[in-house]
């Protein structure tokens, strides 16, 4: 038999053990140390067992060959089954076999691995991936994802948006960019999300989109789609994207159009969703929630949810990078969240159901957890030829293009400093009853305080108090 990696799986080393992620599943599997050797042998090209294991004996003292073998036979079974890999008895066949990305597949895939759950020398890590992860990363912080505005410019101009607009006149130049990805893949990389401004407005898109495909990253788009064209959706076909988002404010034309300020665009962006369904190509939609489009955002995601796609709304705005806050004149009234808060209750089954298995925080127990991710799984290069520690932090570089990533990530002063923020330096928001109903941020901080990350807006505040008490509605109404 041959295998390979299902060409949406992707194989990385985190620490010690072994990680295996599938971007079509959105599933993923932590092994110890020997899982780690096996999930290595694994490639895009098709090979028996035998040209695999030359590849792992290496690594054993003394190896029992038959044990090992028997070992390794047991775990590619597994991972073909859940679609991590794709086998059959010639290369061709593999590729016959392998399950890819479409709208109109029916097929079942396997995401549950508990019936593997025994005593194996390549043993599955017990416990949630995220937490393992965190544990890592607590230890030692290391570049998962990257977010690579390849160019600022942009031909909309959304009201909402947190970049200044007379800022968005910056692009980065193919070699530039080609150098960034090198580092990516030289530290591990598994995320890579290329953005703008609007992306297809640089004239290198499809060389760069090419050259992280070969470079093997899970690759995510953000545009706004208007600037698809047939060339560009061949690239993101071929290329294998995990996703393509897109923002979609409303199905009503004009709405649309006036929130991104360019007539006609709703109609582009419908066009082009539609011609990257046809393509078998996945979509997400993304439809944050203002004043101007607070009654229509439930019909978008109805209309994403009837086409597969992947629909999700944000109602909490944030103030634009250079401090100002006048695009915060469209964020929801609270009489307007608590309506929309109610009908996400309604609607979203996993949210309800995190809430029925809702327990309290303890203070002690999470004052040394991170208050997010920013600066300790993933970085955010503008176009601007700046770092920073996520995409909406564009106030506070942590270093430049010019230098190696390596040192930024481990010696930059500023990166540093907010790796070592921990929930509990708020000590206020620990003692808060709403800590738990709280999307604490401090991007949002930043930006809407004039620079002072530990201030917290009071917004913020007030809608993790709705929050918390539209929770206990519904968990005391099950409950009786």
């Amino acid at each position: 038999m041959y295998y390979r990696l299902n060409k949406n799986s992707f194989v990385r080393t985190v620490g010690a053990k072994g990680y295996i992620y599938s971007q079509l599943t959105k599933h993923d599997l932590v092994f110890d140390e020997i899982g780690a050797i096996f999930l290595d042998s694994l490639g895009r090209q098709a090979c028996t067992i035998d040209e695999m294991m030359e590849k792992i004996l290496p690594s054993f003292v003394n190896p029992p060959v038959d044990e090992i073998r028997k070992d390794f036979q047991e775990m590619l079974e597994m991972l073909t089954e859940f679609k991590y890999l794709a086998s059959g008895r010639t290369p061709t066949e593999c590729d016959a076999n392998e399950i890819c990305f479409s709208y109109k597949s029916t097929k079942n895939i396997k995401t549950e691995t508990e019936h593997f759950e025994k005593d194996l020398p390549w043993q599955k890590c017990e416990g949630d991936t995220t937490r393992l992860f965190n544990d890592e990363h607590r230890k030692h912080p290391r570049i998962h994802s990257c977010q690579i505005e390849i160019n600022n410019l942009c031909n909309e101009r959304c009201i909402h948006c947190y970049i200044p607009h007379q800022l968005k006149n910056k692009r980065l130049s193919r070699e530039e960019l080609f150098e960034v990805l090198e580092q990516l893949h030289e530290m591990g990389t598994l995320g890579l999300t290329l953005s703008g401004g609007e992306p297809f407005l640089h004239p290198d898109f499809i060389a760069v989109l090419k050259k992280a495909r070969e470079l093997d990253f899970s690759i995510s788009v953000l545009s706004n789609l208007t600037k698809l064209n047939d060339d560009i959706l061949d690239a993101l076909k071929e290329c294998n994207v995990s996703k393509v988002q897109t923002s979609l404010y409303s199905l009503d034309p004009a709405e649309h159009d006036y929130i991104t300020r360019l007539n006609g665009s709703h109609a582009k962006t419908m066009a082009a969703i539609e011609k990257l369904i046809a393509a078998d190509i996945p979509v997400q939609i993304s439809c944050p929630t203002m004043r101007t489009n607070y009654k229509s955002y439930k019909a978008v995601i109805q209309w994403a949810q009837e086409r597969r796609l992947k629909p999700q709304t944000d109602y909490i705005m944030m103030a634009r990078t250079d401090f100002s806050t006048d695009n915060l004149n469209e964020r929801l009234s609270l009489e307007e969240t608590e309506k929309l808060i109610r009908e996400i209750v309604e609607v979203d089954t996993s949210y309800r159901s995190s809430l029925l298995q809702y327990k309290p925080s303890i203070p002690e127990e999470i004052k040394d957890e991170f208050v997010c991710g920013a600066g300790i799984d993933n970085i955010c290069l503008s176009a601007d030829g700046n770092y920073y520690p996520c995409s909406g932090w564009q106030g506070y570089p942590v270093g430049t293009i010019k230098e190696p990533l390596r040192d930024i990530w481990e010696k930059s002063p500023s990166l540093l400093m907010v790796r070592n923020i921990r929930r509990g330096d708020f000590k206020e928001c620990m003692q808060c009853d709403e800590r738990d109903f709280c999307n604490a941020c401090l991007v949002r901080n930043f930006n809407e305080s004039n620079g002072d990350m530990f201030k917290v807006s009071k917004h913020f505040c007030e809608v993790a108090k709705l929050n918390h008490r539209l929770a206990k509605d519904f968990m005391q109404k099950e409950s009786t």
